[in-house]
């Protein structure tokens, strides 16, 4: 479940900035604060009396969680192993969620090693997770240890293919461009890349009076370590973004913004180039914990998603689910990702569209047309409410909003760079912030280039999580109304299905991912009207290349990590069968197609959205929950 921390300013210390904890715990402070933090703690009902940062110790962890354990155990026994502070920072996020698991699993674990490798703690951590994950499915099918017969090998060969491990990654690095805007010469200087590992980085409790930098370091690391424990996955730190790669980025966005028209053979060169650049980042260790990964959440200002790993030939977005923290600014990264919330939708979701484009804007009048029709659709789906709203104006955009509150908000809009930000033309106006009272807990942007990363342009995708919402979903680069408008209509469509079909435990990121690798036909036939037209006419057997994969043909053939190859093949051999092989190839060379659907941005905590409910789960284990 996670656990959140938030960090404050002593003065802030109050009821009203805590917010609706289930229960205050233990509140830590540096030593000068100590009195006045203890008694605001007995105020605010803290369980635990308040500690300094001085008084942290072995000793005082393992008192801590003894404490915690007789108030909120509900009976279960105490984990066995004493629970020790994490010494090196740049493995904590390695080794804490490991040494976790270990004391679950009554095992001891110790300190990593002076001189340890990321890549045997990544190895460690799989081995054991692969352990869990068979011991749960012998027990699903009622077998036991103790079998005679038992192919304990075989048993975690079967675990893999519904293994649930997400793996958290801290891909550190801020564009040149926003270096060159932001900081002064002073700062400049002193801007150095950060390596994956650094041996002098240990825990003490004077960490704050280090140089900045390690400052820096620290924090990130204590945001990957938070993450990675609450995920109960590796979480790794990796080095800093290469300038040239955030320079690729911004080449590739602006290429984009000025085309006229796609030129995918230019696309596919720069993202070729920007692999290039990035494959270094991808050390043995990182390759390993992604491959065994479910999903990934990524806290970097830089779209891992966009690059191809080792091995693989289509781009990481598409091998797994992947959630951005955005890491400027740091502070506010650090206030927000300390926290671990957990949304509910219990089969139950409220959408409402925003339309803020005009109609006499041929863009605004197409997108009405699609989602009245989508509307239509849904109009008898059971726990799916979809209103449409004409928010031309701000004001109009902040009384829709209120009136239906929406779970989830969908932003018709036009994208705009304006100077060095990336912002929603709302009627005829520019903001990079909404400034609603009350952001819906998701937000998904139908707009142009409104996340973008090359460039570092202060973005409205990312402001909008600074303003509240759990969720955003933005798009780096335009994309064609018809494409977006598909590409929503089947997420919403996706959703009524498990709205429908609630049996399965699934988060909001899980559902846009299956969304997004399943649009890549989409991606290749609307390449050209050519492709368009022989994608939708019916062939021989009365249906069309289109329906006959999706219906017939691509089942079990699509390998995540090679789905635009995969999915050339099938196409390819469907061709073949109506006479047209070779020009159908030739024409996912020439003039190609661009990979449209990776390049949206998830930022924030969509994994912690859930279609069903948490809650009713937990308490078939805690019924005193």
């Amino acid at each position: 479940m996670g656990h959140s921390i938030l960090l404050m300013p002593i003065d802030l210390f109050e009821k009203r900035t805590l917010g609706a904890l289930w229960q205050p715990v233990l509140a830590v402070c540096p030593d000068n604060l100590l009195d006045r933090t203890a008694k605001r703690a007995v105020d605010l009902g803290f369980a635990l009396p308040a500690a300094s940062f001085s008084s942290l110790s072995d000793d005082s962890i393992d008192g801590h969680w003894r404490a915690i354990h007789k108030q909120f155990s509900f009976g279960k026994p105490l984990l066995e192993g004493l629970p020790t502070l994490a010494r090196r920072l740049d493995l904590a996020a390695l080794d804490l969620p490991h040494r976790l698991l270990m004391r679950r699993l009554g095992r001891p674990s110790e300190q990593p090693e002076p001189n340890v490798q990321p890549l045997a703690l990544v190895r460690r951590s799989i081995y054991d997770r692969a352990f869990v994950a068979a011991a749960a499915e012998l027990d699903r099918r009622g077998e036991s240890f103790e079998s005679p017969d038992l192919d304990f090998a075989q048993a975690v060969t079967e675990t893999v293919g519904h293994r649930q491990i997400t793996t958290s990654l801290a891909l550190p690095g801020v564009p040149p461009a926003y270096v060159r805007r932001a900081y002064s010469p002073e700062l400049k200087a002193r801007v150095r890349p950060t390596s994956d590992r650094d041996v002098n980085d240990v825990w003490a409790p004077e960490i704050g009076e280090r140089p900045d930098a390690m400052v820096e370091r620290a924090a990130i690391e204590f945001v990957l370590t938070h993450r990675a424990t609450a995920n109960g996955g590796p979480g790794l730190m990796m080095p800093s973004v290469p300038a040239q790669a955030f320079t690729l980025l911004a080449q590739l966005e602006k290429h984009f913004r000025d085309a006229t028209q796609d030129h995918p053979s230019s696309v596919r060169k720069l993202l070729n180039r920007l692999n290039a650049v990035v494959r270094p980042l991808f050390t043995e260790a990182v390759i390993e914990a992604v491959r065994s990964a479910s999903a990934l959440s990524v806290f970097s200002n830089f779209p891992l998603g966009l690059v191809t790993m080792p091995g693989d030939t289509a781009p990481l977005a598409a091998r797994l689910p992947i959630a951005y923290e955005p890491m400027l600014p740091l502070t506010r990264t650090v206030q927000r990702a300390a926290t671990s919330p957990v949304l509910d939708w219990d089969n139950r979701i409220s959408i409402l569209v925003a339309e803020c484009i005009p109609t006499s804007d041929p863009v605004g009048a197409e997108s009405r047309r699609g989602w009245q029709l989508v509307q239509q659709m849904h109009a008898d789906t059971e726990g799916l409410t979809l209103h449409l709203a004409e928010t031309l104006s701000l004001e109009a955009l902040h009384k829709a909003v209120k009136e239906h509150a929406p779970d989830i908000l969908i932003i018709s809009a036009h994208g705009k760079i304006a100077g060095t930000a990336a912002a929603l033309v709302i009627g005829d106006q520019s903001y990079v912030g909404l400034g609603l009272e009350k952001p819906p807990p998701v937000i998904l942007l139908s707009a142009c280039h409104v996340a973008p990363r090359g460039a570092g342009a202060v973005s409205i995708a990312d402001l909008l999580l600074r303003e509240g919402a759990m969720a955003v979903l933005g798009t780096q680069v335009p994309v064609d109304v018809r494409r977006n408008l598909m590409l929503m209509s089947r997420l919403l469509a996706n959703l009524a299905h498990h709205l429908a079909n609630p049996s399965q435990n699934v988060t909001l990121l899980e559902v846009w991912h299956h969304v997004q690798t399943s649009n890549v036909i989409n991606d290749v036939l609307m390449a050209t009207p050519a492709l368009m037209e022989w994608g939708r006419t019916p062939g021989p057997n009365g249906l069309t290349p289109q329906q006959e994969f999706m219906r017939l043909r691509s089942s079990g053939r699509l390998r995540p990590n090679h789905i635009y190859e995969d999915t050339e093949q099938v196409l390819g051999e469907i061709a073949d069968d109506q006479g047209v092989g070779a020009q159908i190839r030739n024409w996912f060379r020439r003039p190609g197609y661009v990979p449209e659907s990776l390049f949206y941005l998830f930022a924030g905590r969509p994994e912690r959205i859930h279609l069903s409910s948490v809650r009713n789960r937990v308490k078939r284990f805690q019924p005193d929950m």
